[in-house]
């Protein structure tokens, strides 16, 4: 079994388990999203904000959701922080230059927890863009 493979499984489980102990049975609508993505629901995670459209795609080992599970799952990031995975765009600040490796990325950072998040975007089309992950130091 893969790395990828045995990360997305557990945290599919740790989803399960944090869905069933949820006083409100539902997920707000990005963690839905994410959710979806996870499970298998959607093909891809599409996120609406900011007059943006955010795509999460499973990717590779450098980039997208499978790096996310396989480089920060477990290490940095723990389930939350993937299905809360739209929070540094909609809540976080844009950095203008720490963090930027070339002018075609948006950086967007946000702390939660005395955590840094960072997600990278790379603008596909006209306000359309592809989502990562980063964590400073890596």
């Amino acid at each position: 079994m893969s790395i990828y493979s045995e990360k997305l499984a557990k945290l599919k489980r740790e989803i399960k388990t944090i869905s069933e102990r949820k006083k409100k049975k539902r997920w707000k609508p990005n963690q839905k999203i994410m959710v979806d993505f996870i499970n298998g629901v959607t093909p891809k995670a599409t996120f609406s904000i900011k007059e943006q459209t955010i795509i999460l795609f499973k990717g590779d080992e450098k980039k997208g959701f499978r790096h996310i599970l396989e480089k920060h799952y477990q290490s940095y990031l723990e389930a939350m922080d993937i299905v809360n995975i739209a929070e540094p765009i909609a809540q976080g600040i844009k950095l203008a230059n720490e963090g930027v490796s070339n002018e075609g990325l948006e950086v967007y950072m946000h702390l939660k927890n005395n955590k840094e998040l960072r997600l990278v975007l790379k603008q596909s089309e006209k306000n359309l863009w592809i989502v990562t992950f980063y964590r400073k130091g890596i």
